[in-house]
């Protein structure tokens, strides 16, 4: 797992302030399982990413930024409950691909964490926005978003009808981040 922001890492007895690393620090194995947080008062929001690339590239103020990979495992799991403990009161985000799987991620991650997170830039504007960087779905994508469209929310709904109308999915490394 890859990490960033202004926090301190611990393990053991050793604190480590990521701060000052632009594109974080990565923990492999089993130290995730033993990690613990401090210097946490300036975290707004916890934002977990899909994409390596956008993990490197992507810099959010005032957050702790968590690149999972994917579809995370029981130690991801756990640490990210841990978080949710210790930052109870941040808004928690998930950004991944415009598309079945990203969507299948999300949910995923929502459900077997119980954490409340929130879609980010995985909304219908963004997919508007950066659609010329998009690709066409396949048969499989058709139906697998024709599942999701039955059990979403009126938001994904939108967004899934629009996916299917106009054959076009995004990748999360397409979005840019504009300066604040």
């Amino acid at each position: 797992m890859y990490f960033k922001g202004e926090i301190s890492l611990g393990i053991g007895d050793n604190w480590f302030p990521i701060g000052s690393l632009r594109q974080g620090v990565g923990i492999s194995g089993d130290d995730i399982g033993n990690i613990r947080l401090k210097d946490v008062s300036g975290i707004q929001s916890v934002l977990t990413i899909e994409n390596l690339t956008t993990f490197f590239r992507w810099n959010e103020p005032g957050s702790l930024i968590i690149y999972l990979g994917g579809y995370h495992n029981s130690v991801r799991r756990s640490l990210l409950k841990a978080i949710y403990e210790c930052l109870p009161t941040a808004k928690y985000y998930h950004f991944g691909d415009i598309d079945a799987g990203g969507f299948e991620i999300y949910r995923d991650l929502c459900e077997k964490t119980g954490i409340p997170f929130e879609m980010y830039h995985m909304d219908l504007d963004t997919l508007v926005k950066y659609q010329k960087y998009g690709k066409a779905l396949t048969e499989n994508d058709r139906i697998r978003l024709e599942k999701l469209r039955n059990g979403a929310m009126a938001k994904e709904s939108e967004l899934i009808q629009y996916m299917l109308e106009h054959n076009v999915k995004l990748e999360q490394e397409c979005i840019v981040r504009e300066e604040l």
